[in-house]
Protein backbone atom coordinates (compact mmCIF):
# COMPACT_ATOMS: atom_id res chain seq x y z
CA UNK A 1 0.00 0.00 0.00
CA UNK A 2 1.31 3.65 -1.34
CA UNK A 3 1.90 5.85 2.13
CA UNK A 4 -0.58 8.74 2.48
CA UNK A 5 1.33 12.23 1.90
CA UNK A 6 -0.11 15.90 2.41
CA UNK A 7 -0.28 16.65 -1.59
CA UNK A 8 -1.91 20.34 -1.33
CA UNK A 9 -1.85 20.27 -5.46
CA UNK A 10 -4.60 17.59 -5.28
CA UNK A 11 -7.23 19.63 -2.69
CA UNK A 12 -9.64 22.09 -3.79
CA UNK A 13 -10.19 25.07 -1.56
CA UNK A 14 -13.68 24.33 -0.92
CA UNK A 15 -14.51 27.26 1.67
CA UNK A 16 -13.27 30.75 2.47
CA UNK A 17 -13.65 31.08 6.40
CA UNK A 18 -13.56 34.70 7.49
CA UNK A 19 -14.20 35.60 11.26
CA UNK A 20 -16.12 39.12 11.83
CA UNK A 21 -17.78 41.02 15.04
CA UNK A 22 -20.99 41.68 13.14
CA UNK A 23 -21.48 39.02 10.48
CA UNK A 24 -24.77 40.93 9.62
CA UNK A 25 -23.63 43.87 8.77
CA UNK A 26 -20.29 42.79 7.01
CA UNK A 27 -22.74 39.99 4.51
CA UNK A 28 -24.31 43.55 3.48
CA UNK A 29 -20.86 44.98 2.83
CA UNK A 30 -20.53 41.74 0.85
CA UNK A 31 -23.20 41.81 -0.74
CA UNK A 32 -23.79 45.45 -1.87
CA UNK A 33 -20.07 46.20 -2.99
CA UNK A 34 -18.79 42.39 -4.32
CA UNK A 35 -21.65 41.04 -5.47
CA UNK A 36 -21.94 38.24 -3.61
CA UNK A 37 -24.93 36.13 -3.36
CA UNK A 38 -27.41 36.57 -0.57
CA UNK A 39 -26.05 34.98 2.57
CA UNK A 40 -27.71 32.53 4.89
CA UNK A 41 -27.78 32.85 8.04
CA UNK A 42 -27.93 30.18 10.45
CA UNK A 43 -28.59 30.33 14.88
CA UNK A 44 -26.47 31.06 17.42
CA UNK A 45 -25.25 27.16 18.67
CA UNK A 46 -23.26 25.95 21.44
CA UNK A 47 -20.48 23.19 20.36
CA UNK A 48 -18.58 20.99 22.40
CA UNK A 49 -15.03 21.51 20.73
CA UNK A 50 -11.04 21.00 21.69
CA UNK A 51 -9.06 23.93 21.18
CA UNK A 52 -5.55 23.56 21.84
CA UNK A 53 -6.33 19.76 22.93
CA UNK A 54 -8.75 21.58 25.80
CA UNK A 55 -12.08 20.78 26.12
CA UNK A 56 -14.52 24.24 25.43
CA UNK A 57 -17.86 25.06 25.21
CA UNK A 58 -17.88 27.56 22.04
CA UNK A 59 -20.66 29.80 20.88
CA UNK A 60 -21.35 31.52 17.84
CA UNK A 61 -23.49 31.52 14.20
CA UNK A 62 -22.42 31.69 10.81
CA UNK A 63 -23.71 32.86 7.41
CA UNK A 64 -23.10 31.49 3.78
CA UNK A 65 -22.65 32.48 0.42
CA UNK A 66 -20.67 31.46 -2.55
CA UNK A 67 -17.32 33.17 -5.03
CA UNK A 68 -18.11 30.70 -7.99
CA UNK A 69 -18.17 27.54 -7.03
CA UNK A 70 -16.36 28.66 -3.77
CA UNK A 71 -18.18 28.76 -0.02
CA UNK A 72 -17.53 31.55 1.61
CA UNK A 73 -18.56 31.32 5.60
CA UNK A 74 -19.17 33.66 7.91
CA UNK A 75 -18.25 33.20 11.79
CA UNK A 76 -19.53 35.61 14.47
CA UNK A 77 -18.25 34.41 17.82
CA UNK A 78 -19.95 34.61 21.19
CA UNK A 79 -18.35 33.00 23.82
CA UNK A 80 -15.80 30.17 24.70
CA UNK A 81 -12.47 29.40 24.14
CA UNK A 82 -11.19 28.84 20.71
CA UNK A 83 -9.51 30.41 17.34
CA UNK A 84 -12.30 33.04 16.84
CA UNK A 85 -11.57 34.72 20.49
CA UNK A 86 -7.92 34.61 19.89
CA UNK A 87 -8.60 35.95 15.94
CA UNK A 88 -10.30 38.75 17.16
CA UNK A 89 -8.55 39.27 20.40
CA UNK A 90 -5.55 40.11 18.38
CA UNK A 91 -7.67 43.09 16.86
CA UNK A 92 -8.09 40.97 13.69
CA UNK A 93 -11.21 40.89 11.72
CA UNK A 94 -11.44 39.27 7.97
CA UNK A 95 -10.05 35.96 6.32
CA UNK A 96 -9.27 33.40 8.88
CA UNK A 97 -8.88 29.92 7.32
CA UNK A 98 -8.71 28.17 3.80
CA UNK A 99 -11.16 24.71 4.44
CA UNK A 100 -11.06 21.55 2.03
CA UNK A 101 -13.47 18.86 2.10
CA UNK A 102 -11.90 15.23 2.19
CA UNK A 103 -13.01 12.04 2.46
CA UNK A 104 -10.20 10.40 5.11
CA UNK A 105 -9.88 13.26 8.10
CA UNK A 106 -7.39 11.10 10.42
CA UNK A 107 -4.94 10.33 7.53
CA UNK A 108 -4.39 13.99 7.04
CA UNK A 109 -4.03 14.88 10.71
CA UNK A 110 -1.28 12.09 10.45
CA UNK A 111 0.86 13.33 8.22
CA UNK A 112 0.56 17.39 9.32
CA UNK A 113 1.39 15.50 12.82
CA UNK A 114 4.59 14.32 11.10
CA UNK A 115 5.74 17.56 9.71
CA UNK A 116 5.31 18.66 13.08
CA UNK A 117 1.64 20.61 12.21
CA UNK A 118 -0.80 19.80 15.15
CA UNK A 119 -4.37 20.22 15.50
CA UNK A 120 -5.52 24.03 16.91
CA UNK A 121 -9.20 23.20 17.15
CA UNK A 122 -11.44 20.16 16.59
CA UNK A 123 -15.06 19.13 16.49
CA UNK A 124 -18.32 17.96 14.67
CA UNK A 125 -20.57 21.15 13.10
CA UNK A 126 -23.43 20.84 11.32
CA UNK A 127 -22.76 16.66 10.81
CA UNK A 128 -19.12 17.50 9.71
CA UNK A 129 -16.16 16.64 11.33
CA UNK A 130 -13.97 19.82 11.10
CA UNK A 131 -9.83 20.03 12.28
CA UNK A 132 -8.12 23.38 12.48
CA UNK A 133 -4.44 22.54 12.13
CA UNK A 134 -2.18 24.79 12.85
CA UNK A 135 -0.30 26.21 10.00
CA UNK A 136 -0.54 30.16 10.78
CA UNK A 137 3.51 30.13 11.05
CA UNK A 138 4.04 27.94 8.10
CA UNK A 139 1.43 28.47 5.55
CA UNK A 140 0.25 31.79 6.66
CA UNK A 141 -3.03 30.87 7.57
CA UNK A 142 -5.26 28.51 9.17
CA UNK A 143 -6.23 24.99 7.13
CA UNK A 144 -9.45 23.57 7.81
CA UNK A 145 -10.23 19.67 7.51
CA UNK A 146 -13.67 18.87 6.78
CA UNK A 147 -15.10 15.35 6.64
CA UNK A 148 -19.22 14.87 6.29
CA UNK A 149 -20.06 12.48 8.88
CA UNK A 150 -22.35 9.78 6.86
CA UNK A 151 -25.22 8.35 7.98
CA UNK A 152 -24.97 4.71 8.25
CA UNK A 153 -28.14 2.13 6.70
CA UNK A 154 -29.92 0.55 9.18
CA UNK A 155 -30.00 -3.25 9.28
CA UNK A 156 -32.92 -4.89 8.39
Amino acid sequence: MEEFKINFGNLKVDQLGYVFKDIEKQAKIMESMFGFSKFIFGDWHTYSMKFRGNNSEITFRMAFSRLGSTQVELIQWKSGDCSYKKFLDKGNEGFHHIACYIEDIDSYIKEFEKIGIGILQEGVVLNTRIAYMDTQNTFGTIVELLEKIRRRKKKK
